[in-house]
């Protein structure tokens, strides 16, 4: 992407001055709708600030959070909604003066690369795709699944990250021509010293935000499913959301709300104890970036069930590390009740999760996005 220099802009690197630069991404991980991107985004941030980085993250409001924090040494402004961040964006950063912008899609563009007239790198974990049938009414859906390919031409000459496979080809068939750097994703959570003992009674868990794209009713029929033979399985479902009260519902008719828990939003003491427990993490999403409930459980040992779609086809190595499954909550079922009667299988499987994460760091993902923003910046991309 061909860029205007701002009047006095210099290239910091060169002169031995601190780099600076301005992450724009709707939430942070005060917000109690901050996801797995939130969490990839502040460890990386943070690193980048223990590297001699001035880091600044414009976000939206929080309720009970100030306007302007600093969090391990990262500079947290808020301003707006989710929805009207966007447009406080372009003040803040002339206020900033960074030499560099990340900008973090995540449903909605910020449109740096047309405004910035800096280097602007593009970071988007995952593209909405057909997540907009779940998430949005027609004819919303339709507008924002058709809108995708066309917004993100503005950035087809960025630079981009991204932390799968799948989401770097499907970024190059929206039309993203530039460089497209895949980090490398880490468990968020303590690896355990050993990955222990598991019953293998059925022990089932989930953990996301309740919303329809994570398709947890799948999660709870796989269950009822489950339980024709082992009667002491159970699900615990792990986070919050406005489906909370539907998934609720359908446990009650299906007969099985007595062996699903709706933890809510938990400690990460008490998902590691969560964890501990469970025989199998499940994951039923539409599709996600990279999937690191996969790889938070391989942390502690415990081995995923997966529906095969772009994210979890990356984080779990099928026969591995776990398995993928079609898409439907019978054959998620089948695959459980398989693994569970196989203890050779099971324990395989556990092991090799654990090891594939037994010395996983963010520092080679920080590694990942100093590279590309300092080649940005130095190239004048």
């Amino acid at each position: 992407m061909h860029t205007r220099r701002i009047p006095g802009w210099c290239d910091p690197w060169h002169h031995g001055l601190k780099m600076q630069v301005l992450i724009l991404n709707w939430r942070d991980i005060r917000s109690p709708r901050a996801g797995g991107a939130e969490h990839v985004t502040h460890e990386v941030a943070r690193r980048l600030v223990e590297r001699g980085w001035v880091v600044t993250w414009l976000s939206s409001r929080v309720e009970g959070a100030p306007d302007e924090e600093v969090i391990d040494g990262v500079q947290f402004i808020r301003r707006g909604t989710e929805l009207t961040t966007r447009f406080h964006a372009r003040r803040v950063a002339a206020s900033t003066k960074p030499d560099v912008i990340l900008e973090e899609i995540n449903t909605l563009p910020y449109f740096a690369s047309l405004w910035a007239g800096i280097p602007v790198v593009l970071y988007m974990n995952q593209i909405a795709a057909e997540v907009w049938w779940y998430e949005a009414p027609l004819p919303l859906a339709m507008i924002g699944r058709l809108a995708e390919p066309i917004y993100l031409r503005a950035y087809r000459r960025c630079s981009a990250v991204t932390i799968s496979a799948s989401s770097r080809d499907d970024l190059r068939r929206m039309g993203v021509r530039g460089p497209i750097a895949v980090a490398p994703m880490a468990a968020h959570i303590a690896v355990a010293d050993d990955p222990g003992e598991r019953t293998r009674q059925g022990s089932l868990v989930a953990i996301g935000r309740l919303t329809p794209s994570k398709r947890y009713d799948h999660a709870i029929r796989a269950l009822a499913d489950l339980r024709s033979d082992h009667e002491r399985a159970t699900l615990t479902v792990v986070g919050d959301g406005r489906d909370r009260e539907r998934l609720q519902k359908l446990a009650e008719s299906l007969g099985v709300a007595h062996a699903v828990e709706f933890a809510g939003r938990v400690s990460e003491a008490e998902k590691l104890r969560i964890l501990d427990r469970s025989d199998v993490l499940i994951g039923t999403s539409v599709r996600e970036g990279w999937g690191l409930t996969i790889t938070e459980a391989a942390a502690r040992g415990t081995p995923a069930v997966v529906y095969d779609v772009p994210g979890f086809r990356d984080a779990v190595v099928p026969g591995r590390t776990g398995l993928h499954v079609e898409p439907n909550p019978l054959a998620l079922a089948a695959a459980i009740r398989g693994l569970l009667a196989d203890p050779r299988l099971y324990d395989e499987l556990r092991r090799r999760a654990w090891q594939s994460v037994e010395d996983s760091s963010y520092e080679p993902a920080a590694n990942t996005f100093e590279v590309v923003l300092r080649g940005v910046v130095s190239r004048g991309d």
